[in-house]
């Protein structure tokens, strides 16, 4: 009669790790898309912005010539192409979009490694677990997330200095 609640046990043990190793690809997997949208984001507006400065060296030339304008006034009439803050607002969305999606990843491990260890750590699951060699990964690695350098300082120093949104500091 003992023997079915450890058959159980293990078998529920099995599929919290394999839940957490899958939980951790998705967040690899999360985190690769953030960086690829980000990327290519960040390249459109670039592109974007030369493609817009080649256009003001075209009209300019195209206007006046290599020399260019000769009259200090001239520049008050012109009406040359803009970068449309629109760019970097769908930039400024997709980076958000993509740490929302990562931070849910990251908070889903976070407690599926909770509820794993709690089953693993309290009576009678401990005494199984105990038995069957469970976890078979320690709770570090098995509860590993990314964090930025700034956080990982800030947790060790017990203190948070303010961010700077420019990051000139």
């Amino acid at each position: 009669a003992v023997v079915v609640p450890i058959f159980g046990y293990y078998n529920k043990f099995v599929r919290y790790e394999n839940q957490i190793v899958a939980l951790d690809k998705d967040m690899q997997n999360v985190h690769g898309s953030i960086n690829n949208k980000i990327k290519t984001q960040g390249l459109t507006v670039e592109k974007y912005g030369d493609t817009v400065i080649k256009a003001i060296e075209a009209a300019t030339t195209g206007r006046y010539g290599k020399t260019g304008v000769q009259s200090a006034f001239a520049w008050i009439k012109e009406q040359n192409p803009n970068i449309e803050p629109a760019v970097f607002t769908k930039l400024q969305t997709v980076i958000e979009a993509g740490y929302n999606s990562f931070e849910a990843a990251q908070r889903t491990k976070i407690d599926a490694v909770r509820v794993y260890k709690n089953e693993a750590e309290m009576f009678p699951g401990n005494m199984v677990a105990w038995v069957l060699g469970f976890p078979k990964k320690s709770w570090d690695e098995l509860g590993r997330i990314v964090v930025s350098t700034e956080t990982k300082k800030d947790f060790e120093r017990g203190e948070m200095d303010p961010i700077d949104p420019f990051g000139k500091k």
